[in-house]
């Protein structure tokens, strides 16, 4: 009833300032837009040292003997940016706590107080359907009350939820943060200026059918594991469907490709099988150049046991296997170089989400699902610091799954329990 009355009294409020916008009075926006978070540096504040890897990584930390890292935002679960705020560091409070995940695509989703058709989204909607049918961008042509009310709703109620457990993240030269969202049937690519961001649906009858891990060539486009459809399927910068890799006369060459890179200075892309247990490189028409490990996993220098993810920098690969308790270690034409094991729980099938990620000056970075600590190791397995702890607040963690680390040496965490991404900036101790 209570939710009936706020609903009632927000449209009743909205029909008066419809006719004040209709007679000429003013416009309303639809929400009060967030700072550009590349134009916002991480506030100073009290450094904190990472001891051990329960710490909250806010609002900055001394992680290692060179190494800094400051929190600088998220992407949060409206898919709105939502930059570290000074009024937020003294209260411990920061903008975008306490937003809930959207709903997982076949969940019971419950009442809302307003319905989730008359608030407004902060991206498009592009449907990509196989063919023969054509891709279709979903909008919604409304009167211009409605988009009034619409806006008025928004205002109050706020964006809808739409990121519901993001487990891979990357982003593209323009700043764009690209999200793979399994859980919502959705791959987001999310605009810090909010003017191009969009999400492509995924499904059956989509040209991806479960989306899994992400990357962005030198000219924008995107790739997106298929771990369902067997392939990987690449778009334009816009979303548009270009082709598909892995299709050998309508067939799938992969299994169930999940971890996907590109080494950006020789533009090939690497994909991880898992369930066959083997990395293949492509150039990115599709063209099959090598591959390393074997259907049957193993455990020597040239095998793998059900490698997840994948991550690449100017002189190493990095493939976390063995259920994401080991890191291997190739050069950029495949060849093994060495492998550490992680420090966790003995049980390896207990970590099958744990994240990857590389820096240009070579540290790797791994996140762990099951405590929500990310740890930091030198690409010889030595490790130098962890942070994070389980929670909601930011800095902290619920199940992370993938890392990216950017060319401005920015650390993105896709905050998978949490339905966001956290933002990170990485930097030399002075």
């Amino acid at each position: 009833m209570r939710s009936q009355m706020n609903l009632l009294r927000a449209t009743q409020y909205s029909s008066v300032l419809l006719l004040c916008l209709l007679c000429g009075k003013g416009g309303l926006s639809a929400q009060p837009r967030p700072s550009r978070y590349l134009d916002i540096a991480p506030a100073a504040a009290t450094v904190s040292t990472a001891i051990d890897g329960a710490v909250r990584a806010y609002p900055s930390l001394h992680l290692s003997l060179d190494l800094d890292l400051a929190y600088v935002g998220m992407v949060s679960p409206d898919a709105v940016f939502r930059t570290n705020s000074k009024i937020a560091i003294p209260n411990g409070t920061a903008p975008g706590e306490g937003i809930a995940p959207a709903t997982p695509l076949h969940a019971y989703r419950g009442v809302s107080e307003a319905p989730e058709w008359m608030l407004l989204c902060n991206e498009r909607v592009v449907e990509m359907p196989e063919e023969p049918a054509h891709a279709v961008a979903a909008f919604h042509v409304s009167s211009r009350p409605a988009m009034l009310r619409n806006r008025f709703l928004t205002y109050a109620y706020g964006r809808p939820s739409v990121i519901a457990a993001p487990k891979y993240v990357v982003t593209d030269s323009r700043h764009r943060v690209v999200v793979s969202d399994p859980s919502a049937a959705s791959v987001h690519v999310l605009d810090p200026q909010d003017k191009t961001s969009f999400r492509l649906v995924a499904g059956k009858g989509y040209r991806v059918h479960e989306p899994a891990g992400v990357a962005v060539d030198a000219d924008d486009n995107l790739y997106v594991a298929d771990s369902d459809g067997g392939m990987v399927v690449v778009f334009d910068a816009n979303g548009n469907f270009l082709r598909y890799l892995g299709d050998y006369k309508g067939e799938p060459e992969f299994l169930s490709p999940r971890g996907i890179a590109i080494d950006q200075r020789n533009q090939h892309l690497f994909v991880v099988d898992t369930p066959a247990s083997r990395v293949i490189e492509l150039d990115l028409a599709g063209h099959f150049i090598k591959q390393l490990g074997r259907a049957r996993s193993g455990s020597g220098d040239r095998q793998f046991e059900w490698p997840t993810q994948i991550a690449v920098n100017h002189e190493n690969i990095f493939v976390l296997d063995r259920w994401g308790t080991r890191v291997q270690v190739l050069d950029l034409n495949l060849n093994p170089v060495g492998s550490f094991e992680l420090t966790q729980s003995s049980n390896p099938e207990h970590f099958p989400e744990n994240g990857l990620g590389t820096d240009e000056q070579g540290r790797v970075y791994v996140s762990l699902s099951n405590n929500s600590v990310i740890q930091i190791y030198t690409s010889d397995g030595k490790q130098l610091s962890s942070f994070g702890q389980t929670g909601i607040r930011v800095g902290q963690f619920a199940g992370p799954g993938g890392l990216w680390i950017d060319s401005d040496n920015r650390l993105y965490v896709a905050d998978s329990g949490n339905g966001r991404v956290q933002m990170f900036q990485l930097k030399p101790h002075p």
